[in-house]
């Protein structure tokens, strides 16, 4: 084949080539990152709010930043007129993204454009509960564990907000059993909901600081059994709503009123149901009566079903026994969960209880146990007097770590004493021996294994297993 024939069909060939790219049809290109929303799948799928912050950090600008340039000039006019300064919105009324189905839709559909993500409305609160009043569902800034942002941390996963973490009624930490945290502990502030600045996921959104470490004065408390009781079953029954939602759509509730008025009407039980609940027996008349616009919060059902030991899935589909023998017996399985009162603060009362903490009047404590004693919220201590707060602080961490080495002294002073008294009896305290005469578990501790072998020295002695090691001569490999 001569030159001119070699060019001629290699022309033809990148003819063909460049015909055949043509006719690909290119899949679309989304203007931002297509981000995967997080554990969409799960209860603990990622909210739409923390799915904006993360597309602005993915990005390396503020999320802030994002918004403005990005998302809200493809608002239409009254939507952004509604929002008079983007400032105060991002920081104390983006909380209303996870919630609206109405304006949030137009945010939702702007994201899933730029993306190129079709599920994201399935991050806001209506694809979990339906279309229940959205009024005290959600808290008024995110909270967090910090223990889950650690462990994601360490083990390489995206660091993000469930969902779960925004409901109000949801206050302890269903994988790690502790309590959730709104303020960050280095500099004491709430987050903001849209982030302001060019920070790192888990990070504060004012100090940068990482949130993944624990208020100090909260090392001391734990959730009481009835709080974890309670906290179970909302979490429980949370899932089971979310379940039903994936299944079947956004949750309808009229069965849900149908049924429980049924039941109610049959047992002739409005009256004794409001006395074993707590719920007025004409509220629960306007609940099931649908003549009036009135439904009830997520919060008042779930009190209501918990008392009854019934879940709402079970009374939207006609599962009624739980609640019938609770009716025929009088009595609750559970203790009902009333609503916490809203007390207005006696300022002057508390600032000197906070003061003789600080003086030494009264006995280090932590904020919540603090908070616990004046009757008021641990969110009022830090809202009224955040000086105060931030100086009790580190005395409480003090205190704790005082109180853990008086615990350990006496872990090693009875490991001492159970040393000597077998050896005085001529039998060798080996850790065998002395498992029985210390609590369950000691010996597991490396400070009581540390005593066990500085008693051991101090008695000429040494562990068994150190002498087998020498048994016999010793000999050099090679």
């Amino acid at each position: 084949m001569s030159r001119i024939q070699q060019a001629s069909a290699a022309a033809q060939a990148g003819r063909r080539e460049s015909n055949l790219l043509q006719e690909t049809t290119l899949p679309p290109r989304s203007l931002l990152y297509s981000l995967v929303p997080c554990e969409i799948g799960s209860i603990f799928r990622e909210s739409l709010t923390g799915y904006i912050n993360r597309l602005g950090w993915t990005h390396h600008v503020s999320p802030r930043a994002l918004i403005t340039e990005v998302i809200f000039p493809r608002l239409d006019e009254q939507l952004r007129l509604s929002v008079s300064r983007l400032s105060v919105f991002c920081s104390q009324g983006a909380m209303s993204l996870n919630t609206r189905g109405g304006p949030g839709q137009s945010w939702i559909s702007i994201l899933e454009q730029l993306t190129a993500q079709p599920q994201l409305h399935v991050l806001t609160l209506p694809w979990w509960i339906g279309g229940l009043p959205f009024r005290r569902q959600l808290r008024a800034v995110p909270a967090w564990c910090p223990l889950c942002l650690s462990e994601w941390r360490d083990k390489g996963h995206s660091i993000y907000q469930p969902l779960l973490w925004m409901f109000q009624i949801v206050t302890i930490c269903p994988q790690h059993r502790s309590f959730f945290m709104e303020r960050c502990p280095s500099c004491h502030k709430r987050q903001s909901i849209i982030s302001p600045n060019k920070t790192h996921p888990g990070e504060c959104t004012h100090c940068a600081k990482w949130l993944g470490t624990r208020v100090k004065d909260q090392q001391e408390e734990e959730p009481d059994n009835e709080v974890m009781v309670w906290q179970n079953w909302v979490v429980n029954a949370l899932e089971e709503l979310l379940v039903t939602s994936q299944a079947i759509g956004p949750l309808q509730w009229e069965p849900f009123f149908k049924h429980l008025g049924n039941c109610l009407k049959e047992q002739r039980a409005y009256s004794k149901l409001g006395r074993l609940t707590g719920v007025n027996r004409v509220l629960l008349h306007r609940w099931v009566s649908g003549e009036e616009a009135y439904t009830p919060t997520l919060d008042a059902i779930f009190r209501f079903c918990y008392a009854c030991d019934v879940t709402p899935v079970q009374i939207m589909t006609n599962q009624l026994g739980h609640l019938e023998q609770v009716i025929a017996r009088g009595t609750m399985l559970h203790t009902p969960r009333l609503p916490r009162s809203r007390r207005r603060m006696d300022r002057e009362t508390c600032q000197a209880y906070l003061r003789a903490v600080l003086d030494g009047g009264e006995k280090p404590q932590g904020l919540r146990q603090i908070a616990k004693h004046l009757g008021y919220e641990l969110c009022q201590l830090y809202y009224h007097f955040p000086e105060e707060c931030a100086l009790i602080a580190p005395l409480s961490l003090k205190h704790h770590q005082q109180r853990k080495e008086e615990r350990l002294n006496r872990v090693r002073e009875q490991v001492r004493q159970a040393v000597l008294s077998l050896h005085s009896r001529g039998i060798y305290p080996s850790q065998r021996q002395l498992r029985p005469l210390l609590p369950a578990g000691f010996m597991r501790m490396s400070e009581a294994k540390d005593a066990w072998h500085a008693t051991l020295r101090e008695l000429g002695l040494e562990p068994q297993s150190l002498r087998q090691t020498h048994v016999g001569p010793a000999t050099n490999s090679c």
